[in-house]
């Protein structure tokens, strides 16, 4: 497949040995923002495709869920495994959000609430929660859940409680993006809804595709969409990128992209550049202000024949991540601005641009050699003591009434000394009659010599 002249796809036929190289020379000489930098085969990949990845918001990790239930994490930006553990049974994973605490992982009847190391905290299961297909945070403790059923139900971590459950029609709510005076609720007929943050109440809806609704993002007061049309009673993909001003509610000049796009995310970090996905791995970075020489700027992940089913972005901008229905997890990364080629000072990617660092486990224990506790000749010093607290008590400690402090009377002098010194002055001296050994001090009271 090539882009025409025209700015359209083209299928190019497998006999024809002209067009493909054409194409692989053009690409060759475009400079790309971004390359593909890991190609990763998630844990269960040989049997489920991968159905969500997330990166993390507080450390430098991306998260990754299989469609059966299994949900792993690769550590930045060597993509090493970080941790992996089973949610569900038989549910994949729908979405993937990180909090301060831990993270969270929607399968279709299920909310699972983790801790990082993989350690469950408790598992949420309700009857209003049926289908569910996407989570959106409100505060430290608020969270809207939707999915194909007609109730979106908005729970508290800290309670672990369903506060309110809300009536959305039929077609449900399968997408769910904030903005700062609404709620942004997207059902798969095309339809967007504009909510009342408070009482969940519509304020407003947006028909933006005829067909289905594919995705959705909000970048301050500008919405853009993607999704199908009805075209001659079928659903056709739309080239077009419906965009929304959502300060005056009404639709402003389309965007027209190169590929048939399937996920679409505004960078973070570039409140203007937006990022559109085709849905088999075709990447193109689009800018919402109009240039007069708008740069055409494309990535193609590397697994041919393979479907792209889930897609984000790092908070830094500096990452991307998809993932397909082969298992794999494909990790771009913006090149360097700088122009040296020494890969020692090439600055790495980064998720966050402040990560907290991870919590790895305790380095291997170092092993002491062991003994008989009848054996006198090995020193109790070749196990060293480890540095504890001064209010922890040991148990080698004597009782108190064992360890009072005494000060200890001076022996007195031998009499032999006194008989053969000489004075000298205020000073006496006398020969040593080496009745003692060296060091040594005898104490009459208890009959017991000690050496120092």
């Amino acid at each position: 497949m090539y882009f025409d002249n025209t700015g359209l796809a083209v299928v190019a036929p497998t006999d024809d040995p002209t067009i493909v190289p054409a194409l692989d020379s053009a690409l060759a000489g475009m400079e790309s923002e971004y390359t593909q930098t890991h190609c990763i085969l998630a844990d269960g990949g040989d049997r489920f495709g991968v159905s969500a990845v997330a990166f993390d918001k507080h450390e430098e990790l991306l998260w990754m869920g299989n469609q059966g239930g299994h949900v792993t994490s690769y550590m930045a930006p060597t993509m090493s495994k970080y941790t992996s553990f089973q949610v569900h049974a038989n549910e994949d994973v729908r979405q993937i959000i990180t909090i301060n605490e831990g993270i969270l992982v929607l399968t279709a009847s299920t909310l699972r609430y983790q801790i990082r190391r993989g350690i469950p905290v408790y598992t949420h299961v309700s009857q209003n929660m049926n289908e569910m297909q996407c989570i959106l945070q409100m505060s430290p403790a608020r969270f809207l859940i939707g999915g194909h059923q007609d109730k979106l139900v908005d729970f508290n971590l800290s309670t672990c409680k369903e506060t309110q459950v809300t009536n959305v029609g039929e077609s449900g709510c399968v997408m769910l993006r904030p903005h700062s005076r609404f709620v942004c609720a997207g059902n798969p007929l095309g339809r967007i809804d504009l909510r009342d943050p408070n009482n969940l109440k519509i304020e407003h809806s947006i028909d933006a595709h005829t067909g289905s609704l594919s995705d959705f993002d909000v970048q301050g007061n500008l919405l853009v969409t993607c999704g199908f049309s009805n075209r001659h009673n079928s659903l056709a993909v739309d080239r077009f990128l419906m965009v929304y001003d959502l300060r005056m509610l009404r639709a402003i000049n389309p965007m027209q992209t190169v590929l048939d796009p399937f996920f679409l995310k505004f960078i973070p970090s570039i409140s203007s550049r937006l990022a559109v996905v085709s849905a088999i791995g075709q990447i193109q970075l689009l800018d919402t202000i109009a240039l007069a020489e708008p740069r055409l700027s494309l990535l193609q992940m590397e697994n041919p024949g393979a479907m792209c089913l889930t897609f984000d972005i790092s908070s830094s901008g500096q990452s991307f991540s998809c993932g397909d229905n082969t298992g794999h997890i494909h990790v771009f990364a913006s090149n360097p601005t700088s122009a040296s080629t020494d890969s020692s000072t090439t600055p790495e990617p980064i998720v966050n641009s402040y990560s907290r660092p991870c919590e790895l486990p305790d380095e291997q224990p170092v092993e002491y050699p062991s003994f008989g506790v009848d054996d006198f000749n090995t020193p109790l010093s070749v196990i060293p003591m480890p540095v504890m607290p001064l209010n922890m008590p040991l148990a080698s400690d004597w009782p108190p009434e064992l360890i009072k402090k005494v000060y200890r009377k001076s022996p007195g002098i031998d009499p032999e000394i006194i008989q053969t010194m000489k004075m000298q002055g205020p000073i006496g001296y006398a020969p040593n009659p080496k009745t003692t050994r060296r060091n040594q001090v005898r104490l009459d009271k208890l009959n017991t010599v000690y050496f120092y």
